[in-house]
């Protein structure tokens, strides 16, 4: 997906604009991943204000930016978030609740993160559209939903799952861990990277020598998602050990 640069930046402008304004709090749509890390490396906040990012809960990936007078606290009660839960008699995939919400004409910014356990789903969205959402899904493909608000989500045990790669890598550069996280050679991972087929932090990288640091997040196209969990020791031919997790 491409992003207007230049649009995502005068959007925060504009909530900085308002909050002083009204003197009040400001909130976006939610944003996904690649349009924080645009929003943190191209705009600067002005002084005199308090940011907050947050998606209805600690991990959340798709988040709201709040802004709020010099004066206030941000508060994470205050974003404008609902969480539902839908429930169905028999398990769905995030591409199920997912390929329903845009059915209904929502689009990918008033929707925060799905998370699907095994028999519900836990549905973060924008107040805008939760009544609307709550009278009109009812199924999903062939199967009923039956849809609550969550009043507290606190309550709400959101647990991200993860596969442990244990593996030995030349060095920290993308294309040593793509090679490790997708079981590949050095030579297809940078033709991959080259092709605009990996990202770093949610943004596409096309240098094969791109660093890498522990906590970064690897996106491979056709093999998933990566945290670059810990960097090891050395072994006796100079090459290090990783611990990567795999988004499952």
């Amino acid at each position: 997906m491409n992003y207007d640069k230049k649009l995502l930046t005068a959007k925060a402008e504009d909530l900085f604009d308002l909050c002083d304004k009204y003197s009040s709090a400001r909130f976006s749509d939610f944003l996904d991943g690649a349009e924080q890390a645009i929003i943190n490396k191209e705009f600067i906040i002005p002084y005199g204000y308090n940011v907050m990012l947050y998606g209805g809960f600690d991990g959340a990936e798709k988040r709201i930016m709040g802004v709020f007078p010099e004066w206030e606290e941000p508060d994470t009660a205050a974003f404008p978030i609902v969480c539902i839960k839908a429930e169905t008699a028999l398990p769905l995939t995030h591409r199920d609740y997912l390929g329903s919400l845009m059915g209904l004409g929502i689009t990918a910014s008033k929707l925060g993160d799905i998370v699907v356990s095994d028999s519900c789903a836990y549905i973060f969205l924008h107040q805008d559209i939760s009544e609307y959402i709550l009278s009109s899904m009812h199924r999903i493909g062939n199967q009923h939903v039956s849809l609550a608000p969550v009043p507290d989500t606190s309550s709400v045990n959101i647990e991200r799952r993860y596969k442990t790669i244990e593996a030995v890598c030349a060095s920290n550069r993308l294309d040593a861990l793509t090679a490790a996280a997708a079981n590949i050679s050095r030579s297809e991972a940078a033709k991959l990277i080259e092709g605009g087929k990996i990202k770093l932090n949610h943004l596409e990288v096309c240098k094969p020598s791109e660093a890498a640091a522990e906590g970064d997040l690897l996106s491979i196209r056709g093999s998933g998602r990566y945290i670059i969990y810990k960097f090891g020791a050395q072994t006796r031919k100079k090459r290090i050990h990783v611990t990567l997790k795999k988004y499952i």
